[in-house]
């Protein structure tokens, strides 16, 4: 356990004390929060009411490590999909290399596997749903309200899923009574472009609804190239990196009472042929037999960066060598119903979800214009939730008692074909021609659970905040592999009977565990907060699927984190300047760290540990001007991660000869590396430093208002993967947009033109560690330049 050193205390000390309008007496303390002043009108960044604590407050008055914007700061921010928000908020990344699969990562706690079935560390929730599957996160980001994001665990009120924090999504309501609406077009670089708008007011009395709708085409920034003439082997012929995508939502609300409100919502999204699944190959050393050279581990460790696999030679990261197409088909349905019932002194809230998601996807897994590797995935999710829960105010207590139930299915397919299955057509077979592995499952996961969290203000200006939630959750898994491969007999490889036969229950699980909060707040003025909290934050046990994993690995536990804060939000009297500090400490038991072994992925638990901080300041030093800052430091220890062990791989060019850890064994190779696991390795997408930044002016145009904005992020240097693999150092890289806007005197026109990357920078966005047969990587866009015009009513 971790023991806050005086420094600390003292630090924030002296922030309270610098920063606070007048002496702590407890006459000077409001007993409530009380309702910040209306910000100046040249200032978009004023202060936020969120619902992290599941009840209205000023974003300053939650003691919990949470950034918030709203639907105009993001406006400003040209902000159009939900995993853009990442460059300003502090200690937050993202993996994402297509709109396939989006991992969030807060404070270096993910889960970087791209298997459907698995759920993620870091709970998404929409409009107060919670979004169980990693397909059903990536979107477009349009008519929103706001957006919160909460770092650390959060399980109390939000589940056993958000060990890692919470993203929360939410859509502009039905709840103005003036008719409005608005159109929005957008035209950028590498023909991207999109068209957005809303529409929405009262029907009639006590009856209100709205309709938004988004279209988003082109921007593959990544092309397709042939390797050279003289090979005569070709590309695809296929750009990647943009979008064929379009979101409906329909929503309204009924006011059936003056005290009884029910707000229904349907929402669809289709993604359509996106050309996606393409990487770059990069940092390969060629060994005698054309693999790539690996460190003792089995990860490939060259320094050359992004190159052509055939010939060597270097290439651009926005260049595309694959030989086969890729694509992803998704369509997602949500019809979501919530209640809200005032009951004399309590209030009573219903939420009721069903999700359906349908999704096929085709990726090129190797870099290359020849059939390494090629994988794809099916996925048909179903997901019903009902949460109940009664809040009220007693005297100096306000509480929240709750229920949910969670009801999700996932039935899926996997297929791989080329090297990664080599192996298992050599050890059934003898020998492999065209080898294809394809994975059937049916994972069925059921949850229930009970919470409560209260806040009991102890004096005017100290308070308690105490949470409690017991989640049960029973999961059954129906799987079998099958080996395909020319000239041979289909052969089934492995099922979850044959798993379980071995190790009774390997198939099934059933386990109940406790999330919990306890939280003591000093608030001395309303300009002050200071906060001490433990959280305790659970995330259930799953599976690896793969006919190459032992019986006891198939099923991986589950894991708990301890994570004790120490935090500070604290303002001038005027509210031109806003700080806001976290220091955490984190234990981690039974940690689940995802890894690529022997071309295989895996999850398996290791206990684990983090230090780090946050800092964000808002400041308006003159009318016009208006500045955010944040950065983050961490350092973490992750005890144990297993490493490949062994990999088999194609015999690329007859006679091959041996070579570093691999010898030839007729058709193909067998590679056994001398260490099987990675000992003290930092956690993936967890720089030791960030920094992001945003100056904002505004100024008369006219009759109108202008307004020049710059923003972006600094990294420092990361591990992409958790194995900290030479090939998966992300150097430090910075950011930076620029946008220049002007809205005409009625705020009913405005037009804006702006840079997105304006220096160009090259980093990754997402790689993979193959081991012998290289590194595999994403690459974010490059410098983009566009316009948007909107018409407000």
């Amino acid at each position: 356990m971790m023991t806050w050193s005086a420094p600390w205390l003292s630090a924030v000390s002296l922030m309270a004390v610098s920063l606070g309008s007048h002496p702590a007496f407890a006459q000077d303390a409001p007993a409530t929060p009380q309702i910040d002043p209306a910000p100046a009108p040249s200032s978009p960044f004023g202060e936020i009411t969120v619902t992290a604590q599941k009840r209205e407050q000023s974003l300053r008055d939650v003691p919990v490590s949470i950034s918030a914007y709203s639907g105009d700061q993001l406006k400003s921010l040209g902000i159009t999909n939900t995993t853009d928000i990442t460059q300003q908020i502090p200690a937050m990344h993202i993996n994402a290399w297509s709109p396939n699969v989006t991992i969030f990562n807060l404070r270096g706690i993910s889960q970087n596997n791209f298997t459907d079935y698995l759920e993620a560390p870091v709970a998404v929730y929409t409009d107060n749903a919670y979004m169980g599957s990693i397909n059903g996160i990536s979107g477009q980001l349009f008519d929103i309200e706001r957006v919160e994001v909460l770092r650390g665990p959060q399980g109390t009120l939000f589940g056993r899923n958000a060990t890692g924090g919470v993203v929360h999504y939410l859509s502009r309501a039905a709840t103005d009574r003036d008719f409005n609406g608005h159109v929005e077009g957008s035209y950028g670089w590498f023909d991207q472009r999109s068209l957005e708008g809303a529409v929405g007011g009262q029907i009639v009395e006590g009856w209100r609804a709205r309709l938004s709708m988004r279209r988003a085409l082109g921007g593959n920034y990544i092309k397709a190239k042939d390797t050279d003439a003289a090979s005569g082997l070709v590309s695809s012929g296929q750009d990647v990196g943009g979008q064929n995508a379009f979101s409906l939502r329909a929503t309204t609300q009924i006011d059936v009472t003056p005290d009884l409100m029910v707000e229904l919502w349907y929402k669809y999204s289709r993604d359509h042929d996106v050309p996606t699944g393409a990487y770059t190959y990069e940092n390969c050393v060629f060994e005698a037999n054309s693999y790539c050279r690996v460190n003792p581990a089995g990860l490939t460790n060259g320094p050359g960066g992004v190159i052509n696999g055939i010939t060597g030679a270097k290439a651009s990261p926005y260049d595309n060598f694959s030989g086969t197409a890729g694509f992803l088909n998704r369509h997602v349905h949500i019809g979501q119903a919530n209640i809200s019932w005032k009951l004399g002194g309590v209030e009573l809230t219903s939420i009721t979800n069903y999700t359906a998601l349908n999704k096929n996807y085709l990726e090129d897994g190797d870099g290359l214009p020849v059939e390494v590797i090629v994988f794809g995935t099916t996925a048909k999710y179903d997901q019903f939730s009902q949460e109940l829960r009664l809040a009220g105010d007693a005297g100096p207590l306000k509480w929240q008692v709750g229920a949910y139930y969670l009801d999700m299915r996932t039935k899926g397919t996997m297929s791989t074909i080329g090297a990664p299955v080599i192996g298992n057509a050599i050890d059934l077979n003898g020998s492999a021609n065209d080898p294809r592995v394809l994975e059937r499952y049916d994972l069925v996961s059921k949850n229930w659970s009970v919470f409560g969290q209260g806040e009991y203000q102890l004096t005017p200006s100290l308070s308690l905040i105490a949470g409690l939630r017991y989640s049960k959750d029973t999961k059954s898994m129906d799987y079998v592999s099958t080996l395909s491969d020319t000239g041979f007999p289909d052969r089934t490889l492995a099922t979850d009977e044959s798993f379980a036969s071995q190790r009774p229950g390997a198939d099934r699980i059933s386990r109940g565990d406790y999330a919990a909060r306890l939280s003591v707040n000093f608030k001395p003025n309303r300009d002050t907060l200071i906060f001490a909290s433990y959280n305790r934050g659970i995330k259930g046990g799953n599976w690896t699927l793969s006919p190459t994993v032992t019986a006891e690995l198939f099923q991986h536990k589950p894991e708990t984190l301890h994570s004790f804060e120490l935090g500070a939000k604290l303002s001038t009297p005027d509210q031109k300047l806003r700080v806001n500090g976290t220091l955490f400490h984190y234990i981690y038991e039974d940690h689940q760290a995802f890894a690529m072994i022997g071309g295989t992925p895996q999850v398996s638990n290791s206990d684990a540990i983090a230090t780090g901080a946050e800092l964000e300041l808002t400041w308006q030093p003159v009318r016009h001007l208006n500045v955010m800052l944040g950065g983050s430091w961490e350092t973490s220890k992750v005890k144990t991660v297993r490493a490949a062990g062994e990999q088999i791989g194609p015999e690329l060019f007859p006679g091959a000869p041996d070579a570093q850890y691999c010898t030839n064994i007729g058709g193909a190779f067998r590679c056994v590396f001398p260490e099987t696991t990675v000992k003290n390795a930092e956690f993936p997408n967890a720089p030791r430093f960030s920094l992001n930044y945003l100056a904002r002016y505004d100024f008369d145009l006219g009759g109108g208002t202008g307004a020049v904005q710059v923003d972006g992020a600094w990294y420092d240097k990361q591990f992409l993967e958790v194995t900290n693999a030479p090939s998966s150092v992300q150097p430090a890289y910075n950011v930076t947009n620029l946008s220049l806007s002007w809205t005409d005197p009625s705020n009913t026109f405005a037009v804006t033109l702006w840079g997105k990357n304006v220096f160009g920078e090259e980093y990754r966005a997402y790689t993979l560690n193959l081991g012998i047969l290289g590194t595999t990587s994403y690459y974010a866009p490059p410098a983009t330049y566009g316009a948007t015009a909107r018409i407000s009513w």
